[in-house]
């Protein structure tokens, strides 16, 4: 395990061990300026020696590997970052209650202008979020360490290759939906005009009138993908309801394609790549490298692993703390609700917060702010804060189960909470592995 450590002016310097960081806080000669990582600044003069820090990055839609290795061969940090996939669902709701408010009695909003327009280099919403967590990780990472290089693994795929590997020449332009005016159509023609449920489900009469249904909802992260796509009545997407495929039917799902991850791939190299060169100089290479040097090594597959072998500086084998890094909301912002709270009879359309919707609460002179670190010595457990109810709070472990005192009660009173730190939009958690 490593203490990282800051100049007198808050500039990094290499990490150093915690006996001596123990020392210099007994001292006087150093103070804590972070705990997760464990952070201290000395609060006199050094002579900055550094050594050469590369830093290595595993990107990824869902999980990203960052490890920062030294020329020979240390690793001083590493962890793998989970990042949030909840953008897209966000905004989307957001789009329906927005078209939905002349129907709903909320507060006036002035118009907005009309010349809107997108700007040069735009991106959608959910990969715009994901390139900015990659920039905002490392550029917080620069801030502890003296990293002097970054080397981050692109990727490039042909979406109609991977359909069909042996396509060539004018076939690109004679996809599976050419000549057809809309994917409904297609759809249809595809099924033959057939509702996909009508022999898995032959319990419930079928009507005349057809539709398209998505067989993963789009409410559970499903696409507009024609394989996501199948033709059937009215009648039995009616009765299917929110059943999931497997439920509805008792079959397994069907071979879907989903190509978003390999959409956000694409974007890297011409996106993420410049905005690292403002924190270090920044070097990329490909998947394959990536594949053979770990084979090489004989390093087991992992998101940390790979970020090690992108780094491109063969590790030494030694015990070191690995974090696990999870991307989180700090709250959502809106000022009225669409349908009531359990236990309420009307929604709140005021233009003022609900008491849940907070960024912290005060009790007995202290404060407690959403994702805060905090330990029960009732439970002996440590969690965060995801919520609050009055002067009561919920606490969930980083993979967001709940930790409860009583059985009954997922609440906790915050006098039983002792608080560890406070975090922003990214919760930690530490682990000891051997590489």
């Amino acid at each position: 395990m490593l203490v990282f450590v800051l100049n007198k002016h808050g500039k990094p310097l290499m990490p150093c061990k915690p006996s001596k960081a123990r020392k210099l806080l007994k001292q006087g000669k150093a103070k804590i300026v972070n705990y997760e990582p464990f952070t201290i600044q000395l609060l006199y003069g050094s002579s900055g020696y550094k050594q050469g820090c590369t830093a290595g990055i595993d990107a990824g839609s869902k999980n990203t590997g960052i490890a920062v290795t030294t020329d020979d061969g240390r690793v001083v940090y590493k962890a793998q970052v989970e990042l949030r996939q909840d953008i897209k669902g966000n905004i989307e709701t957001k789009r329906r209650l927005r078209r939905s408010r002349r129907n709903r009695k909320t507060r006036y909003r002035e118009p907005r202008f009309l010349n809107r327009k997108r700007k040069d280099g735009w991106l959608p919403p959910s990969i715009a979020a994901r390139i900015d967590a990659h920039y905002n990780i490392m550029k917080k990472l620069s801030k502890i360490i003296p990293i002097t290089n970054i080397v981050v693994e692109v990727a490039r795929f042909d979406v109609q290759a991977l359909i069909n590997p042996n396509i060539q020449g004018e076939e690109y332009q004679n996809g599976d939906m050419k000549g057809f005016d809309s994917v409904k159509e297609y759809i249809k023609i595809r099924d033959n005009y057939q509702c996909h449920y009508a022999r898995l489900r032959p319990d419930i009469q079928c009507s005349d009138e057809l539709t398209v249904d998505h067989i993963i909802p789009r409410s559970k992260g499903g696409t507009n993908n024609p394989t996501n796509l199948v033709c059937c009545c009215k009648e039995h997407n009616k009765r299917r309801g929110d059943l999931s495929y497997k439920e509805f039917t008792g079959k397994d799902l069907p071979a879907i394609r989903d190509f978003r991850v390999t959409v956000f791939m694409n974007v890297l190299k011409d996106h993420l790549v410049p905005r690292l060169q403002k924190i270090a100089p920044t070097k990329y290479t490909f998947g394959l490298y990536t594949r053979r040097k770990r084979k090489e090594w004989n390093l087991e597959k992992s998101h940390i692993n790979d970020a090690i072998v992108i780094a491109g500086i063969k590790p030494k084998q030694e015990v070191s703390v690995s974090y696990y890094i999870r991307q989180v909301r700090k709250k959502k912002r809106s000022l009225h609700e669409e349908i009531p709270r359990k236990g309420k009879s009307r929604p709140n359309r005021d233009a003022k917060r609900n008491e849940k919707n907070t960024k912290k609460i005060v009790t007995n002179n202290n404060y407690w702010c959403l994702w805060d670190k905090v330990y029960i010595p009732a439970i002996d457990k440590t969690g965060y804060i995801s919520g609050f109810t009055g002067k009561w709070v919920y606490v969930q472990d980083i993979e967001g189960n709940y930790l409860q005192i009583s059985e009954k009660y997922k609440q906790v009173n915050s006098k039983e909470l002792r608080l560890i730190c406070r975090n922003n939009n990214y919760i930690c958690q530490q682990f000891i592995s051997i590489l």
